[in-house]
């Protein structure tokens, strides 16, 4: 829904490109739940409020400035072009959380007092060959290292935006990292993932095929191409299916979720098949969501 801009009362100083007024939605949240990994958070971080934050970032093909008070969310952006369309889809905006959420706190306390705790998450819909990388980036490796690794590929390789006086990059394409050496992918941070980049860039050069068709495949079956990737394990492919194509039934398992379900479902050590096979189960079609609240409340102790 977008809102008329004289009839709201903030503080805002500058016209924003975009309003919008959103329903269960937290962006403080929805971006520091680890799923991303270029937005950077520019409000004073002291305000103790989870619904008045303010980021910037790039997606897609343009910088974002948002800015979340309450119910309401402002955009600035360098380019003007589908940004309603855009910032709708990237956020999920048009999928009906309130109503996901008043469903998944039915399946036990647990989850209740999670979505209690984050209430407003939404999955990102990201790039598809952003996310792959990224992801291949992230393996055994910490968000602060995967940020800046990311940050210095788009730098070297990307296209450059002016926004605000500043400079930006957007994420390289295929072709644009297709002549990229492992010596230089290494000397961006990315350690022993090297090889891994410029074998998958290859891949993908040469057969693209896992940005074809993909609605018609299963998770066993989409997982499986993922997983053809070097450097691509069941937790990579996963995240990238839930973060990137909308498979929110997927419930990527890393060491934190591997921790909050022994602790609270599993009640002992268990294997990432039996976690694997137990999420699928009993979580659902909304799996993806909950592990989401699940992830995020016990790496920061609420749970």
């Amino acid at each position: 829904m977008v809102i008329e801009k004289e009839k709201l009362e903030d503080e805002i100083t500058v016209d924003p490109d975009l309003i919008l007024k959103t329903k269960c939605f937290n962006l403080l949240d929805t971006l520091e739940c680890g799923q991303c990994f270029r937005w950077k958070r520019i409000d004073d971080s002291s305000e103790n409020n989870r619904y008045i934050s303010e980021f910037i970032g790039v997606i897609s093909d343009r910088v974002i400035r948002i800015k979340q008070k309450n119910d309401y969310i402002y955009v600035y952006s360098d380019k003007k072009e589908k940004l309603k369309e855009t910032i709708e889809y990237y956020f999920d905006l048009y999928n009906n959380y309130d109503r996901i959420e008043k469903e998944i706190v039915t399946l036990d306390k647990n989850i209740a007092i999670a979505v209690r705790n984050t209430t407003g998450i939404h999955i990102l819909n990201q790039s598809t060959f952003e996310t792959l990388i990224s992801y291949i980036i992230s393996s055994n490796n910490n968000i602060p290292r995967i940020k800046k690794s990311i940050e210095e590929i788009s730098r070297r390789y990307g296209k450059m935006v002016m926004f605000e006086d500043k400079e930006y990059y957007l994420f390289p394409t295929l072709q644009e990292l297709s002549e990229v050496t492992v010596e230089e992918f290494k000397s961006c941070g990315v350690g022993f993932r090297d090889k891994y980049i410029v074998k998958t860039v290859a891949d993908l050069m040469e057969n693209n095929i896992y940005v074809q068709c993909t609605s018609k495949l299963t998770n066993a079956q989409l997982r499986k191409v993922l997983m053809s990737f070097v450097g691509v394990g069941p937790k990579v492919a996963d995240c990238v299916m839930l973060f990137s194509y909308g498979r929110q039934d997927v419930f990527p398992i890393d060491v934190w979720v591997k921790r909050v379900m022994e602790k609270l479902y599993l009640n002992k050590e268990s294997t990432i098949k039996e976690i694997f096979e137990y999420a699928e189960d009993y979580f659902g079609s909304y799996a993806g969501i909950i592990q989401q609240h699940l992830f995020h409340n016990i790496r920061n102790g609420l749970l």
